[in-house]
């Protein structure tokens, strides 16, 4: 990692900001942006993670291009490092993921990156979190999820309608149409998590980020007690329909003690399944669904905020996170 290398502070701590599915479209009013500015000057985070449904509704580049400029601003006027991954909102008919990533890449602190050529996806990466010596403590793994089967990003040669027959009336997983993480991703991931082992004479304690959640979240909901379950639930699961076994590959490396998700947007909650914590990070954009409360309509915002990541360079296996809404923030 050259473009801006990512420390511990000088007291050992090292946050990060997670703000996810803010849906920014052009000539919308800035109050998700507005809300972001308050998390981050609450939070005070060393890195800002958005993750995925950022920026949609643009016909044009340039309307993309002006609106990205905007969103990023909180980020890019206190120099503070942030990076994206993608969620299923973010691919449009005129701008490709692959144009959009151009654009990320361009301004000063963006510090993810364009996926390896052979992984499917625009935005796979790895962060590592190092000592004052330059050697990883802590690692941040930025995945992919696609969009959904009735366009998929990634070619399925064995589904002749590109992945609409997966979607049938009774489904194992939601009634999600989203797509999976694919195995090429899952193959990349443990090489180089294997890698980072042999080189540093040590597994390196991992966050992953993706925007869809993985289907076994619903242990969290089926289990409480058993899983330390915290937060809300309003919405169901929106899982993908395949099981692409990411899980299974995380549990085996046992280096990722984290995995969090954004998509569901009214839905907070987190808990332990496998010694993996694995949650939500909910919702901060204002243009997006919110609660629905016929009884308090006025609760639509209420849970709009971000989660906070708190790493201690002394302990980097038992990271603690939190969401923080801005209702708390402003």
């Amino acid at each position: 990692m050259k473009k801006l290398p990512l420390h511990f502070r000088p007291d050992g701590g090292f946050r990060i900001l997670l703000m996810s599915d803010a849906h920014q479209r052009p000539y919308e009013d800035d109050r998700s942006i507005r809300a972001m500015d308050a998390l981050i000057t609450r939070t005070g985070p060393d890195l800002v993670i958005l993750g995925g449904d950022n920026v949609g509704g643009c016909a044009e580049k340039a309307a993309f291009e002006e609106t990205l400029t905007r969103l990023v601003q909180p980020m890019e006027s206190r120099q503070i490092p942030w990076a994206h991954i993608f969620g299923n909102h973010d691919r449009t008919p005129v701008l490709s993921k692959a144009y959009q990533e151009t654009v990320y890449e361009s301004f000063p602190h963006c510090v993810s990156m364009r996926s390896p050529a052979d992984v499917p996806g625009e935005a796979n990466w790895f962060l590592p979190v190092c000592d004052m010596q330059d050697r990883p403590v802590f690692g941040i793994w930025g995945l992919d999820s696609h969009q959904d089967f009735t366009g998929p990003a990634a070619p399925l040669p064995g589904c002749p309608e590109g992945g609409r027959e997966l979607l049938l009336p009774q489904r194992l997983q939601s009634r999600s149409d989203d797509d999976f993480i694919r195995w090429e991703q899952i193959a990349w991931y443990v090489r180089l998590s294997g890698e980072h082992e042999a080189k540093y004479g040590g597994r390196i304690p991992s966050l992953m980020v993706l925007h869809i959640p993985l289907p076994e979240y619903r242990e969290i909901l089926l289990n409480p007690v058993e899983t330390d379950m915290r937060g809300e639930c309003h919405e169901g699961v929106s899982s993908s329909e395949v099981n692409s076994g990411l899980f299974a590959a995380a549990l085996q490396r046992g280096d990722v003690c984290l995995i969090f998700s954004g998509h569901d947007h009214v839905n907070t909650f987190d808990g332990v399944y496998g010694g993996i914590r694995m949650g939500y990070d909910g919702s901060i954009g204002y243009h997006g669904y919110g609660l629905k409360d016929a009884a308090a309509p006025e609760n639509v915002h209420r849970l709009r905020g971000g989660r906070i990541f708190d790493l201690r360079i002394t302990d980097p296996w038992h990271p603690t996170t939190e969401m923080v809404l801005v209702g708390d923030a402003v």
